[in-house]
């Protein structure tokens, strides 16, 4: 039976779930030995060896669903859903990675795959991830604020210089992204290049994720419909067969400069229909709704950066 898993704010704490037919329990209850001696917490912990977990939850998927042992109770709304892996080690994003943006945004009418190469960068993973609901706080420092969905993906066993098939079998699962930027800063005048994809990119709140990973045996990456609105008003809609790098060839041409390690998290590009194309970007209070099909809606609202917190938070 398919299932995907999620984490799920409940009774105030950050809560490992697994989906079976849109009810959700808790993993601690009824998979207790997957979690129990994990070196890292919640979902995290799944990683210490992907295979196995994900292949013990396919065996119990039939049966956690005949029963209401760990069921949730209330079940999660939209604004309880967290970002499903709380701490990677890397957050990476790919870009200029769709042939309609880049032909008809970027304005390259010509670009040839076979001379290019795709554009990679960072962002800081405890500070940029959040989930579902009003987790994103304008960046005061911009006016040009900026939306990107994409298909996220996520690493489930280490990979260093790694074939397409390899590639293909080191992903865990897929997960539904967005890719906030900052465009005044990432096409700033003022740096000695014209651009910075770190403070362009990289700022707090920059990547919502959710509200689920859905294991990659239920997905086909090559086949994929991409949605995204503002204000129900739709922004960006096209299907991963427009990708110029595949999944797979993104992976591998990855892992020849990075290792890639268990719960790594890899971003692979938008369709066009971004802000920048039109002139016209985000405003507090705007709310995006970003859905790929058979990877769930991710539902985020655009709310004040009222005050500066020391304390870490998760969304």
């Amino acid at each position: 039976m398919q299932y995907s898993l999620a984490t799920i704010r409940h009774q105030g704490e950050p809560t490992p779930a697994i989906e079976i037919a849109n009810r959700h329990y808790s993993l601690k209850q009824v998979a207790p030995d997957l979690l129990e001696h994990a070196s890292r917490p919640g979902l995290m912990g799944l990683f210490d060896d992907w295979k196995r977990a994900e292949g013990r939850l396919a065996e119990l998927s039939d049966q956690i669903a005949k029963s209401d042992a760990g069921l949730l109770s209330p079940q999660p709304g939209t604004d309880d859903f967290m970002t499903p892996l709380q701490f990677p080690s890397k957050l990476i994003l790919g870009g200029a990675n769709y042939y309609e943006h880049m032909i008809k945004e970027a304005k390259i009418p010509n670009f040839n795959k076979e001379d290019g190469t795709p554009v990679f960068f960072l962002k800081p993973p405890t500070t940029s991830l959040v989930g579902c609901g009003k987790t994103v706080r304008y960046p005061v420092q911009s006016s040009k604020f900026d939306w990107e969905i994409e298909l996220a993906v996520v690493i489930g066993t280490r990979l260093r210089r790694g074939s397409e098939q390899q590639a293909s079998d080191a992903i865990a699962g897929y997960a539904t992204g967005i890719d906030l930027s900052a465009r005044d800063w990432q096409m700033n005048p003022k740096h000695p290049w014209k651009f910075d994809l770190f403070t362009g990119k990289g700022f707090d709140d920059s990547c919502p994720l959710g509200p689920k990973l859905v294991p990659a045996r239920f997905v086909d990456p090559t086949n994929l419909e991409l949605q995204l609105s503002v204000n129900g008003v739709i922004k960006q809609h096209c299907n991963t067969g427009d990708m110029i790098w595949s999944v797979t060839e993104l992976v591998s041409l990855l892992s020849e400069h990075v290792t890639l390690e268990p719960g790594d998290i890899l971003l692979t590009g938008t369709p066009a229909g971004v802000g920048l194309a039109s002139d016209t970007y985000l405003r507090t209070g705007d709310r995006i709704e970003a859905e790929i099909q058979g990877l769930g809606k991710l539902q985020v609202e655009i709310i004040p950066d009222v005050a500066t917190s020391t304390t870490p938070r998760a969304g």
